[in-house]
């Protein structure tokens, strides 16, 4: 009873998940430069600073 093979795994375990990547004619620029580098969520725009919920920013400076 030890010895018994492991049973085979079924082809719905071997299955891959494959995503269609966007068309970069449809990816706006701008929403990407708000993406957050440190989590990728959205920042948000405060005067002159991207600022993130995680605590990451981007000053003026970083992103012009």
């Amino acid at each position: 009873m030890l010895n018994q093979p492991a049973p085979a795994p079924t082809s719905d375990e071997n299955a891959t998940v494959s995503v269609a990547p966007t068309p970069l004619a449809e990816i706006d620029p701008g929403l990407v430069m708000t993406c957050c580098a440190n989590c990728g969520a959205q920042m948000i725009d405060r005067k002159c600073k991207m600022i993130c919920e995680c605590g990451y920013f981007l000053s003026c400076s970083d992103y012009y």
